[in-house]
């Protein structure tokens, strides 16, 4: 008699509820989310919640973009969430069942239940991406402590930390779009001259420069040209000449941070780089520093996992990252990345001039870099990872 052969696993369905808008590193988080699923064969749909004006929900496959999504609007009241919660789980309804529901923002938790209720999903995950961990609401921290669907999933071992109060969940690494990676590592693998002036590089939202530490790094980088016998210099060679600060990102960039750089010598600031010029900033820099505050309090800062460390250390650059938050997991400190001993800027200025003293180390250290961040952003266990906290099982 034939051997009867065992009915092909059906692939996992996964629905993810994305936020009508953004920041640019959930959104990557969230392609990259994508990515890690279809990698290992799911099948996912894209659902936009409406907010209570619109007509009905939009769904989109993964990796197509739709039209521009609205602002979800400020303020509503509990009621209004709620009948958007339910419109949007009828609409999903239409999908079929599914395994799980991925709730892109910790807004939508809410309505990522009630759509798992109606489509039978077994799990709700909810992304957080940062400062959100401090900043949900109060009623958002009660559903997510007591209904035993949600999940919360985090990219760094201290957001999962900061939310095990609430609920404990999981860590996903961040992932990294292949052409990005292979563009940054490409970058790496190239050998240029030193430039007679050591460069140091810093990238983040520059709406947000007074949060990510720009202050307390111009101040430091203007202490290394005073004299050894400067408190910020003692103990780390003395002052070390000039140095570049190159700053780049998403804009424009406010009056107050043209300002503050006005007039500074070695300064060059990079509006909207597109991929290729920052992927050659992070290359030709000597170092590259984030300095971001954190605060649990209104003004709300911080860093979880921050994707721009890794694409620095892909690139061949060596780190420095912020003094607090969940930055450490994203270097080997000592090897690949430093850490100050606090977020004032003689402490940073220490680490910088210890650090730029020897750039021929450096160098060194952005080799190690290179390799430690491909091996940390490896797409098979980025995938894997991706699998294991939103569905509970390993990729096939």
């Amino acid at each position: 008699m034939p051997t009867p052969t065992s009915a092909p696993t059906p692939a996992p369905r996964v629905l993810l509820l994305r936020p009508a808008k953004a920041r640019p590193d959930a959104a990557r988080q969230l392609a990259a989310v994508v990515a890690g699923l279809q990698a290992g064969g799911a099948e996912v749909t894209q659902l936009t919640p409406a907010g209570p004006d619109d007509q009905q929900a939009r769904t989109e496959p993964a990796g197509r973009r739709g039209s521009p999504d609205q602002p979800a609007r400020q303020g509503l009241d509990l009621a209004g969430r709620c009948r958007s919660a339910w419109e949007t789980a009828a609409h999903a309804r239409a999908l079929g069942p599914l395994d799980s529901v991925v709730v892109g923002q910790v807004d939508l938790a809410l309505t990522g239940i009630v759509t798992a209720r109606l489509t039978g999903a077994s799990r709700v995950p909810v992304l957080f991406h940062g400062v959100d961990m401090w900043t949900m609401r109060r009623h958002l921290r009660l559903l997510l402590r007591h209904d035993p669907l949600l999940c919360p999933v985090t990219t760094s071992s201290f957001g999962a930390g900061a939310l095990s109060p609430t609920r404990m969940g999981a860590v996903i690494p961040p992932g990294l779009d292949h052409r990005w990676r292979e563009a940054l590592l490409t970058e790496a693998a190239r050998r240029r001259p030193l430039p007679p002036v050591p460069t140091v590089l810093t990238v983040f939202p520059l709406d947000e420069w007074e949060a990510k530490g720009l202050p307390t790094l111009v101040d430091a980088l203007d202490t290394l040209h005073a004299p050894a016998a400067d408190e910020a210099s003692e103990g780390a060679g003395g002052a070390v000449g000039p140095v570049r600060l190159v700053i780049a990102g998403a804009g424009p960039a406010p009056g107050a941070l043209h300002a503050l750089i006005a007039g500074r010598e070695h300064t060059d600031l990079f509006e909207d780089p597109s991929d290729e010029e920052l992927a050659r900033l992070y290359a030709t820099a000597d170092l590259f520093a984030l300095c971001t505050r954190t605060r649990t309090r209104s003004p709300v800062s911080g860093e979880s996992h921050p994707t721009a460390l890794l694409e620095a250390q892909l690139a061949g650059c060596a780190v420095i990252g912020p003094a607090q938050g969940g930055s450490r997991d994203a270097y080997q400190r000592g090897v690949t990345g430093w850490t100050p001993a606090d977020e004032s800027s003689p402490a940073l200025a220490r680490v910088l001039a210890d650090l730029l003293a020897d750039r021929a180390r450096l160098a060194r250290a952005g080799r190690l870099a290179s390799d430690w961040a491909r091996a940390g952003t490896d797409p098979d266990d980025h995938s894997q990872a991706v699998f294991a906290a939103l569905l509970g099982r390993q990729r096939s």
